[in-house]
């Protein structure tokens, strides 16, 4: 049955994980994400971006907010939705993060940049009462056996 408006979602996806977190959960959180896609038939290279993309945004809630957020992954016709929320400051200009790549002498800064380069939809909407920051991944069937994008990710996994 194809997807209509009127239809209700009741196969969507949806994991949720509540902070606090700190640097060590990070390890953890791709371990869990990455078991949860599994089960949801989610192929393995873009289960190693939502990896990428949902622990840099974690780790700006550790570094930014002292880890106070929640972390929301779901499957929604054919996409992943990852949402970080936080109560934090706020970040000025919320429009233009993740734009521009940092310095490369910066010794922080690259979170935001990595999970928009990464994702196929990116918005950040951010106030002094928190942030919400949403990154949207395109599910692809697997590449071919020689696919580049796989061994880039291989190592990403490798860390």
């Amino acid at each position: 049955m194809p997807d209509s408006p009127d239809r209700p979602l009741v196969d969507q996806r949806r994991l949720l994980i509540v902070g606090p977190f700190s640097s060590a959960d990070l390890e953890p959180i791709r371990r869990q994400l990455d078991d949860e896609c599994a089960r949801w038939g989610v192929p393995p290279r873009t289960r190693s971006v939502l990896a990428l993309v949902a622990t840099e945004l974690v780790a700006n809630i550790v570094v930014h907010c002292g880890g106070d957020g929640r972390l929301q992954v779901a499957l929604y016709r054919g996409r992943l939705v990852c949402q970080a929320f936080d109560r934090g400051p706020g970040i000025p200009r919320s429009h233009r993060a993740g734009w521009r790549p940092p310095s490369p002498s910066a010794p922080s800064g690259r979170g935001l940049w990595l999970a928009r380069v990464f994702s196929d939809r990116f918005a950040v909407d951010s106030s002094p009462l928190g942030t919400t920051v949403t990154a949207v991944i395109e599910v692809r069937p697997p590449g071919p056996p020689d696919d580049p994008l796989d061994e880039t990710m291989d190592a990403y996994d490798d860390r």
